[in-house]
């Protein structure tokens, strides 16, 4: 029994694929473009252009804060409904750890 290898093909071969003489014609063009590589592209919503817009904007960044400010100086912006929602968030933290 003879074994070559651990395919069916043995001997070498060659790397490069051989030029018959009917194929060295270099000043031939080519039958069609060159393939180009694709490009990325990004498309923003108009939607996100104006939330982006809305966050950027000082003004109104500064007019929100001044609302935050003032709930929390008036004892309005801490309600029981927040509180509960950021106990359960740190519970669930911590069971997350585990």
């Amino acid at each position: 029994m003879d074994v070559n290898g651990t395919s069916s093909i043995s001997g070498s071969l060659p790397i490069n694929k051989q030029i018959s003489p009917s194929n060295t014609n270099t000043n031939k063009t080519p039958a069609s473009k060159p393939i180009s590589s694709p490009q990325d592209e990004l498309e923003i919503s108009s939607a996100g252009r104006m939330l982006d817009e809305m966050t950027n904007d000082s003004e109104m960044r500064a007019e929100r804060l001044a609302q935050i400010k003032a709930a929390i100086d008036d004892g309005t912006y801490e309600t029981d409904e927040k509180l509960d929602a950021a106990l359960s968030r740190l519970l669930d933290q911590f069971s997350d750890s585990e």
